[in-house]
């Protein structure tokens, strides 16, 4: 009897030491969670670390290696002391498997398992990969952070050809790490990939467009381009397959990357800084040409976002219908805002012409009634 107590006391001790164990785990997650959402982007931008943009992608990181390390340390607390559970037995357990085309000396088939060890393998991997990204990329940025010969587009492009590097080579190393020989792999489904790859044609021609975006910098993060359906749009990111436009609207566009290599799209960043455009407006016949043509300049002239050091144009387009139509030329420095600068300088114009005036014509008929013609009517 008192063997039994003993036993049922030293068993509760221990289950007691499991669960306060556990429980300073739990409030060590909460408290460093907490810390994280409050003060990881103070603490980065004080070291330095910080990379703009990239403030919930590194917290979020460091959530995941904090819940998995959690989870060990949970799994190590709990099984003090109970040598049934024991790592080596819980790591071997097979989560699901199947059976190769291959048999062994005794004639049996090869099974392959999915371990729990396995599984964990692929994870940790995939997190150095992931923390081998996030390295890399305040790397590039803080050492090109004052260099001219690399822009914003550069340093994108860098960063995301990096990216699918690195995740190859992790792939292939998890692969390797599990007992699975990758060229083995692409060998015997050589005739599978042959036959995905006809029906994904369309998919394939994108991440090659994506590929030769990056590498080519015709079209780069952060240019304006016209679409081929004429619609504006600003190029927030390229991706491997897709990348993602904004319009003038503020609606956000998926674009496969093959419409981009494909079609006519004007790129208005890749030359010049600043574009040149017009806005075209008529004035009534027997106005004062030359002061037409003055107050157009001077309109364009003043406006802050029109280049001074080119040349604003204006010319008389055409003897309308019932207007003469002037337009007037500029160079704009900010592409992405020429909706609001056209509106700026019609508006300037419409309070100049109104100080002058200068009458903006509208289309109007004239109907002359014959006396004679009404008298027959009525008789």
């Amino acid at each position: 009897m008192n063997l039994i107590l003993q036993i049922f006391e030293s068993t509760s001790i221990i289950y007691l030491l499991n669960f306060s164990i556990l429980g300073l785990i739990i409030i060590f997650w909460l408290l460093t969670n907490r810390w994280i959402n409050k003060n990881l982007e103070r603490f980065l931008k004080q070291k330095g670390w910080l990379v703009t943009g990239r403030e919930k992608n590194i917290k979020n990181l460091l959530k995941q290696i904090l819940l998995l390390l959690c989870i060990f340390l949970s799994y190590l607390s709990l099984s003090y002391g109970h040598p049934s559970i024991s790592v080596a037995k819980i790591t071997h357990l097979e989560l699901f498997g199947f059976d190769l085309d291959q048999k062994d000396d005794s004639g049996n088939f090869i099974r392959y398992s999915f371990t729990i060890s396995r599984i964990f393998f692929i994870i940790f991997v995939l997190l150095i990969a992931r923390i081998s990204l996030s390295v890399f990329r305040v790397i590039i940025y803080r050492s090109t952070k004052e260099k001219k010969w690399i822009d914003e587009a550069g340093r994108y492009t860098i960063i995301q050809l990096s990216k699918y590097l690195i995740y190859t080579f992790a792939l292939i190393a998890a692969l390797q790490g599990i007992g699975i020989e990758p060229t083995v792999l692409l060998a015997g489904s050589a005739a599978l990939f042959v036959g995905i790859g006809f029906g994904l044609q369309s998919i394939l021609a994108d991440v090659f467009s994506g590929i030769i975006l990056l590498f080519d910098g015709s079209i780069k993060v952060g240019d304006v381009v016209e679409m081929h359906n004429q619609e504006i749009c600003k190029v927030e990111h390229i991706y491997i397959r897709t990348s993602h436009v904004k319009t003038l609207d503020g609606k956000t566009l998926i674009v496969p990357n093959s419409n981009l290599t494909k079609e006519n799209v004007v790129n208005w960043s890749i030359s010049d800084k600043v574009t040149r455009f017009n806005i075209e407006v008529g004035v009534a016949y027997g106005s004062d040409t030359q002061k037409v043509k003055d107050i157009l300049y001077q309109c364009a002239l003043k406006h802050p976002l029109v280049e001074k050091t080119r040349n604003i144009n204006v010319t008389l387009d055409d003897f309308g219908e019932y207007s003469l139509r002037f337009k007037v030329y500029f160079w704009a420095k900010k592409t992405w805002e020429i909706i609001n600068i056209k509106s700026d300088i019609r508006f300037t114009i419409d309070q100049a012409f109104r100080n002058n005036g200068i009458t903006i014509p509208f289309p109007q008929r004239d109907i002359h009634v014959i006396s004679n013609d009404i008298n027959e009517i009525k008789k």
